[in-house]
């Protein structure tokens, strides 16, 4: 299984807000705003990069490898989450 620590879990957070912060620039997605963007997507950051670092199981040759990959799935959920919980706090308003 795929080492997720902490290197794994700060570049998963950091890409997911980067990613909902993104989100949040967009004219066309709803917004949670901006403290909601940075937490919506770094927890989704942080289960993003979870779910990389399990389906990347034994494909990352090395650790910066296996980073990059939690990096990337966190970044894209961290977008995603935003993404959804600004259309639902939109619904609601």
């Amino acid at each position: 299984m795929a080492d997720f620590g902490l290197g794994g879990i700060i570049a998963s957070v950091i890409a997911g807000a980067a990613g909902g912060k993104a989100v949040d620039a967009s004219p066309k997605t709803p917004s949670p705003g901006g403290l909601g963007s940075l937490l919506g997507g770094g927890a989704g950051g942080a289960i993003g990069g979870l779910i990389t670092s399990q389906l990347a199981n034994g494909l990352a040759g090395t650790d910066i490898a296996a980073i990059v990959g939690q990096a990337v799935g966190g970044g894209v959920l961290g977008a995603v989450v935003t993404a959804v919980l600004g259309m639902v706090l939109k619904k609601k308003a």
